[in-house]
């Protein structure tokens, strides 16, 4: 008898999935040239009890669901011997979706401010300020409160890569925000970029890192800085560059 085909799952994440997540997550990233300077000793056990903890979305009030958006954690699983047998959490990604638009005054008041106690010990604030910050604040000053999905984080675990798990997160998204009518947004990776491109979200902006000159550091043979992305928007990587690309996909209008 023929083997079953690989099955990927994509449900809701659990409590029982956390450790899961964590280890995806810092595995994904691992050798990442920005958490790399983000956490320059590794990421300690400290930093990964944080991320555990603040992963999963907390109990919010009318008003904190208007303000901050409602939150969903979605893992995706692989079946190697079908939907019936053993499966594997090999992908995780957590989506942040305000259903109505915010006041002017609201999306403005918007401050990313990391500390500490969001990173854990061992983060440098002043790189992750510089990075995941500038990211928040380019993509809050292009969306100025708009109705949108916003993809927060999408990792896979490196040795379960171009399974399609990835692109099944993405999938359930972009679903989502079509059933809604609206707009889906994100910042891509230099990696991550091409997954997104074919799902149809397109440049905004980007966010060119110069690690060379402000941090030493040099890309090494076979890594990619994201030098193919965004040419057109924002022309050439330059040398020593790392491009973060601030993506969004249109709404679909339902033409029923």
């Amino acid at each position: 008898m023929a083997p079953r085909k690989p099955f990927i799952r994509v449900r809701k994440a659990e409590l029982a999935d956390t450790d899961a997540i964590v280890k995806i997550h810092y595995d994904a990233f691992d050798d990442d040239v920005m958490n790399g300077l983000m956490y320059p000793g590794g990421a300690t056990e400290a930093a990964r009890k944080t991320f555990g903890e603040r992963v999963f979305p907390k109990p919010q009030s009318e008003e904190e669901l208007a303000k901050n958006g409602e939150v969903f954690l979605n893992v995706a699983e692989y079946f190697p011997d079908g939907p019936e047998g053993p499966g594997e959490v090999v992908a995780f990604s957590k989506w942040v979706l305000h259903r109505e638009p915010r006041t002017e005054d609201q999306w403005k008041a918007e401050n990313y401010v990391p500390t500490v106690e969001n990173f854990g010990e061992g983060a440098d604030l002043s790189v992750i300020d510089a990075f995941i910050g500038e990211l928040n604040r380019k993509q809050r000053d292009d969306a100025k409160g708009e109705a949108a999905l916003f993809l927060g984080i999408l990792a896979c675990s490196p040795d379960r890569q171009r399974l399609g798990a990835g692109s099944a997160l993405v999938k359930w998204g972009t679903e989502l925000a079509d059933s809604l009518g609206l707009p889906t947004r994100l910042e891509a990776s230099p990696v991550g970029y091409a997954l997104y491109r074919r799902f149809g979200f397109e440049d905004v902006d980007v966010l060119d890192m110069n690690l060379k000159e402000r941090w030493g550091k040099t890309k090494a043979e076979g890594r990619y800085w994201g030098e193919n992305n965004a040419v057109a928007l924002a022309g050439p990587v330059p040398e020593g560059v790392n491009r973060s690309v601030i993506m969004r996909r249109p709404a679909k209008v339902s033409t029923a």
